[in-house]
């Protein structure tokens, strides 16, 4: 009873963006635009499905020790996408075969989480590093709405960690800001495509009713984080602001869209968003896994 109760609970959870990407084929469909773009997300979404199946048979003390390596790893992706055709000089993409994936939306929840490893590890130089070092290739890119709500989220990062002392999370968060700001001095050409950075205006031109929808898809998205953040803030567990600053990031990936021509996630048009929604639903999963710590320090402090 127990495993089917679980296997109900991860549907429900695991199907979320269904709502968010029939809502915005059916919104650019009713603008007559092709429907049949949207496509990838689903297909993405079923990769999404496995990814997450995957990440929930590891231990969190597996993944806490991993973390940094895995998003180094990550990181080496990352900049991949500056050796790939760009599109007017814009790098954001890798390509895979007619599919070109947003490497940033797909792994900036897990190159968060390396931050937060290396500042509950005590090793705030390297986090300072690592956040300059993506900040770099967003100014590369350069990705202005990623650089922005990185920037942001590693900065509420250095100041929830409380072992941080005071000049490492100025310099981190000067390292974050700053990167932001260069990225938004770059020139950035690339003109909104309307099913993919402004669908919620076409939802909007469809109708309030429809706009209501999709904003409520948008929200729901954001309902999980959000859930086990105030589940791991209640326990007192040193995993907390990361969920919470996954939520956070999640929430300005959506808000820089109005900002400049960057992907909406999920209810526009592409499989990046979609894929770093699972690695953020599984990352948030895994935390509430966490062993509360008592009397000592948890296992996150031992990362080395």
């Amino acid at each position: 009873m127990r495993f089917l109760a679980f296997q109900r609970r991860f549907l429900a959870v695991g199907l979320l963006p269904l709502a968010a990407i029939l809502l915005g084929g059916w919104v650019a469909h009713s603008q007559g635009l092709p429907a049949k773009v949207f496509g990838v997300n689903v297909v993405a979404m079923g990769f999404g499905l496995a990814l997450l199946a995957g990440l929930l048979r590891l231990s969190w003390e597996g993944v806490v020790r991993q973390a940094p390596r895995i998003a180094a790893a990550m990181g080496a992706l990352l900049a991949t996408t500056l050796m790939f055709p760009g599109l007017e000089g814009v790098h954001r993409w890798i390509t895979l075969g007619p599919v070109r994936l947003n490497v940033s939306a797909v792994l900036m929840p897990w190159l968060l989480a390396a931050v937060w490893a290396l500042l509950r590890g005590e090793r705030p130089i390297l986090a300072c590093g690592w956040v300059a070092a993506i900040q770099a290739l967003h100014v590369l890119q350069p990705d202005a709405g990623q650089g922005t709500a990185w920037g942001v989220s590693a900065v509420l990062l250095f100041w929830t960690a409380p072992s941080t002392e005071i000049r490492w999370r100025v310099v981190g968060s000067t390292a974050a800001l700053l990167g932001a700001a260069a990225a938004w001095g770059r020139a950035d050409p690339l003109n909104a495509v309307p099913h993919v950075e402004r669908i919620l205006h076409l939802a909007a031109d469809a109708g309030a009713l429809w706009l209501v929808a999709t904003l409520l898809a948008a929200a729901a998205l954001l309902v999980p984080a959000v859930h086990h953040a105030v589940q791991l803030f209640s326990r007192k567990s040193e995993a907390a602001p990361l969920v919470a600053t996954l939520a956070v990031y999640f929430g300005l990936t959506f808000v820089v869209t109005e900002l400049g021509a960057f992907p909406v996630p999920v209810l526009g048009a592409g499989a990046g968003p979609v894929l770093g929604w699972y690695s953020l639903l599984g990352l948030s999963l895994l935390c509430s896994r966490e062993p509360v710590p008592s009397g000592g320090r948890s296992e996150m402090a031992q990362v080395q």
